[in-house]
């Protein structure tokens, strides 16, 4: 698996480019805006298409331009979107995801454009993608419908070309959108939060998550849940507090 890391301006949050092999469909996760340009640089390096989009939530920094990047998935003969994969409590969101929310940069003409085929993701494994397996943990705590997404296999993780993670078949690894992050974890103050919930869903994880799983979050750096479970003074206080 080829995953490709593009941190963007809309408050550091990570797009990601997912990759099962070399060429066909690509899973776009967490389409930000400000870095369609990269995106489509990471698509023609490999020569590969949109096949589906994910958000891990419904915040406008992980779901800018979901619409505009499941339109790639169209030839000149079939010009039908890709699916938008959103976790079902969050779906609303999509409707006006700054509603409530103070998050516009000024820097980012911001312009919301609902996605055509939204769809909400399946409470069990699904194959968003040929070749890409993923299953869904509900994580409320940072909105209503924020979640996890566990996988394994061989991973390949770059940040601007540059390889940061090697790991052969078998790497167990997540993405954890803004419930968890390098040394800490999502916000609960925003409209969707919910301190109490944050906190069973840290310990959730904490308990459940392989430690040898590869973390990468929806900001910031990529971590280890080995590395947070040592490390990180929410999880800590999750499991303290219960």
């Amino acid at each position: 698996m080829i995953l490709s890391v593009i941190p963007t301006p809309f408050f550091g949050a990570n797009c990601m480019v997912l990759l099962p092999g070399q060429g066909g469909a690509a899973l776009v996760v967490d389409p930000s805006a400000g870095v369609l340009d990269s995106i489509k640089a990471v698509l023609r390096t490999h020569d590969a298409r949109v096949g589906a989009v994910l958000c891990t939530h419904g915040h406008p920094d992980h779901v800018w331009d979901a619409a505009e990047v499941s339109s790639w998935a169209g030839t000149d003969q079939d010009l039908t979107p890709s699916p938008v994969w959103v976790p079902g409590p969050d779906l609303y969101r999509m409707d006006d995801p700054l509603a409530g929310v103070p998050m516009r940069p000024e820097a980012l003409d911001l312009v919301w454009q609902r996605p055509e085929d939204l769809r909400a993701v399946p409470g069990s494994t699904f194959e968003p993608v040929p070749g890409l397996r993923l299953l869904m943990v509900p994580a409320p705590g940072h909105t209503e419908g924020s979640a996890v997404f566990l996988a394994e296999g061989d991973l390949h993780v770059d940040v601007g070309g540059e390889t940061v993670v090697e790991r052969p078949d078998g790497t167990p690894w997540a993405l954890t959108g803004d419930v968890l992050f390098a040394g800490s974890v999502g916000r609960t103050d925003l409209p969707g939060g919910d301190e109490v919930q944050m906190r069973h869903t840290l310990r959730t994880l904490a308990n459940a998550v392989d430690p040898a799983t590869v973390v990468l979050p929806g900001h910031g750096p990529w971590t280890t849940m080995a590395r947070e479970l040592e490390s990180n003074p929410y999880l800590a206080r999750a499991r303290r507090i219960g």
